[in-house]
């Protein structure tokens, strides 16, 4: 894996890069949703024949995944953004793509508004939290940080574990920090009620949203109505790229063939 030291304590942002001799200078960005890590999320949609192959760098946001977790982190929205963008002036990059799933839509929204560089396409999957997130995350944060990560975080696992179908969350989920955890879950909380699609609507970017095919008529048209193209992936719930990784890399490869 590639790594990249965030401050001056070595922590470092993890990451793998993959068809760099491909669009070298104009990478799509992979953010991934809380709990998740792009390590472990994308590699079957990135490999697969209906990816574009463009360079790819999937990112494990600090406090997930391969990253570093201090425990005196910060694990805001705007904290993670601002990482992500120290990352792309290091390598130097002239032009950047940016894909984000879930709660990580509003790092790729945040990320899309500080870059110094131009933003070719800006993909939200799944964007936003629907009601089954903003439950789970208001009890995540009806407790203080430290009750969350003396007790919290051990009984939301085994919550999750014995609700069954989160075999494949479950694994990234477990080795995250309860402290990045906490804090993204207060951030995505105050990002969702804030009218975060007005923000999409006005960047410039190429701008896509990849929904499940079994997307409601209603949530298909705000997108439209904010100039997004919107792709359907078949057979798929929230976590698209478990589900279908073909169909998901192929609505990537769609919308950014459009923003070419």
């Amino acid at each position: 894996m590639n790594s990249f030291a965030i401050d001056d304590r070595e922590n470092v942002l993890r990451y793998v890069d993959l068809y760099s001799a491909t669009n070298s200078s104009e990478p799509l960005l992979f953010v991934h949703g809380l709990g998740c890590a792009s390590s472990s999320d994308y590699p079957l949609v990135v490999g697969s024949h209906s990816y574009s192959k463009r360079r790819s760098l999937l990112i494990d946001l600090i406090g997930a995944g391969f990253s570093d977790k201090p425990e005196d982190g910060t694990y805001t929205s705007d904290a993670q953004a601002n990482v992500i963008s120290n990352l792309v002036t290091s390598e130097h990059f002239t032009r950047a793509n940016i894909f984000g799933h879930s709660a990580g839509a509003f790092i790729a929204l945040k990320l899309a508004k500080r870059l110094a560089v131009p933003v070719g396409s800006v993909i939200l999957c799944a964007p936003g939290l629907n009601e089954y997130g903003k439950a789970m995350l208001s009890e995540i944060t009806s407790m203080t940080e430290a009750q969350f990560v003396a007790e919290g975080f051990s009984q939301l696992l085994a919550q999750l574990k014995a609700a069954g179908g989160n075999g494949a969350w479950l694994g990234p989920f477990a080795v995250a920090s309860p402290h990045a955890i906490y804090q993204w879950a207060t951030s995505a909380l105050d990002d969702n009620a804030e009218n975060w699609l007005e923000d999409f609507a006005r960047l410039s970017s190429n701008k896509g949203v990849i929904l499940p095919d079994t997307a409601a008529s209603e949530e298909i048209a705000q997108f439209e109505q904010a100039g997004c193209a919107v792709e359907l992936v078949a057979n798929t719930e929230h976590m698209m790229t478990y589900d279908n990784p073909d169909g998901l890399a192929l609505a990537i490869s769609n919308i950014l063939e459009r923003g070419a």
